[in-house]
């Protein structure tokens, strides 16, 4: 006999004359050791490395064992031996998170333009404008909140240099609006 047979041998006698603390509905983590055609060989992973058996029916479908995988399962009864009796299935109860996703009614909050960031945008075009009306500031904010801080920065820095600050005509057209609506 090797002496890892040996040290195996020795741990096993040792544990089968400790009685298991396991009750039905315990969930315990196990090894897989063994993948069989009606189930999976287990031992848990603590210091009573008690084996058992998850039967087939007790693997929730589409759910893949490999051996050496560590695993959560459920007690579902201790048998004589010191032998377990274990179950999968508690893991086709939890919901994955996408599935949680998927059953969220309510939509997502609205995404914020952060107000100081839109305070300083606000304050640089008065600066350079001059006055900003209140319709201006709430275009402002839109923008930021659909295109985020840094693309609205990037695309007023390329915006300005090319702009032509032409107020009069500015002024006209706001004047042929304001006519329309006379």
């Amino acid at each position: 006999m090797s002496i890892d047979e040996n040290i195996m041998s020795f741990i096993y006698k040792e544990n089968k004359q400790l009685a298991l603390p396991y009750q039905p509905g315990d969930i315990i983590p196990v090894r897989i050791t063994k993948l069989v055609d009606y189930g999976a060989f287990a031992v848990t992973k603590d210091q009573y490395l008690a084996s058992g058996l998850i039967h087939i029916s007790q693997i929730p479908e589409g759910l893949e064992l490999q051996t050496m995988q560590i695993i959560e399962a459920e007690v579902r009864q201790v048998k004589d031996g010191n032998k377990l009796e274990l179950s999968l299935m508690h893991h086709d109860k939890q919901e994955s998170p996408f599935k949680v996703l998927a059953n969220i009614k309510e939509p997502l909050p609205e995404k914020q333009a952060p107000a100081d960031e839109v305070q300083e945008i606000i304050q640089y075009l008065s600066r350079e404008f001059g006055l900003v009306s209140e319709e201006s500031k709430q275009k402002v904010e839109e923008m930021v909140r659909e295109m985020g801080v840094f693309q609205f920065t990037m695309a007023m820095t390329k915006t300005l240099p090319t702009f032509k600050r032409d107020l009069v005509y500015h002024f006209l057209k706001e004047m042929e609006q304001g006519r329309e609506h006379l």
